[in-house]
């Protein structure tokens, strides 16, 4: 990856062939987003600019073939890009990852209204074949939830891109930066406590954010990544923590979610990495 990274850094020629290749191969449009990202962290929102242009033409064929993704994250990822240039803060892109999943959601409620309608109704017929909680949902219900999805997992790989451009541009020019930006990525307080109370008061209330309900939890859950990073970091503790976790958030998600949205929380009211003293 750091081959990739330094091909990109060589000069806009290199940085376009590599950006539009991976755009236009299936599933590697994360690539070019990055890229797209890397160059506008490290030589400028213009700079930037020039190569995303070049990088969403392909996209706009696989739009026409139905799927928007390309488009939407490389899009995406060069404006959080662009947010932590000018800000170098990961509280207001983890944030941002909020209107942005807003957007991508109208976009997509809109570009892929047929397929959605297609999935939501056999969803509905598998869950009610095997007496799944679904079955007890309307069609519309449904259909929500899997735009919700669908629209968080976008922002998530927009995130997730941002992540990559910036350990890449760590590796090259800061070594170990990125992982320092990481470990101390925390929630505002307030924006924590208004998020925790949202997905709260919407369970016992009943109201009904299957849509959003994804795209609340991100920012927890990601904040509390970057907790546990940070504590096993903090503390030297076997790397073994790190994929217990992930393994955890495979085989039994809902729970492992539900501990991270709390971490989340008590770690933006109390700065947990400041209260655990470092291993002697």
């Amino acid at each position: 990856m750091r081959a990739l990274a330094e091909t990109l850094m060589k000069g806009r020629s290199q940085a376009i062939m590599v950006v539009v290749i991976a755009a236009m191969l299936p599933l590697l449009y994360w690539v070019s987003a990055a890229g797209v990202a890397l160059i506008t962290l490290r030589k400028g929102v213009s700079e930037g600019a020039k190569l995303w242009i070049w990088a969403v033409l392909p996209g706009f064929f696989w739009m026409l073939s139905g799927d928007p993704s390309a488009i939407l994250v490389i899009t995406g990822t060069y404006a959080l890009a662009v947010l932590l240039r000018q800000t170098v803060s990961w509280q207001k892109v983890l944030l941002a990852v909020l209107p942005l999943g807003v957007m991508c959601s109208v976009l997509l409620d809109v570009g892929l209204a047929p397929l959605l309608d297609q999935i939501a109704v056999a969803v509905q017929q598998l869950a009610s074949e095997r007496g799944a909680v679904l079955q007890a949902w309307p069609a519309e219900q449904v259909r929500s939830l899997l735009l919700g999805v669908v629209s968080a997992f976008q922002v998530a790989s927009m995130l997730g891109c941002l992540m990559l451009a910036r350990s890449w541009q760590a590796s090259l020019f800061n070594p170990g930066g990125f992982q320092q930006e990481f470990h101390r990525l925390r929630l505002p307080a307030m924006a924590a406590v208004v998020l925790v109370v949202l997905l709260v008061s919407a369970k016992i209330t009943g109201m009904d954010l299957s849509r959003w309900f994804a795209l609340l939890l991100l920012p927890l859950v990601v904040a509390a990544l970057a907790l546990i990073h940070g504590l096993v970091s903090k503390r030297g503790l076997n790397k073994g923590w790190l994929i217990a976790v992930y393994l955890s958030l495979i085989f039994v998600g809902p729970y492992m979610v539900t501990l991270l949205v709390i971490l989340a929380l008590i770690d933006s009211l109390m700065d947990l990495r400041a209260r655990l003293p470092a291993r002697n």
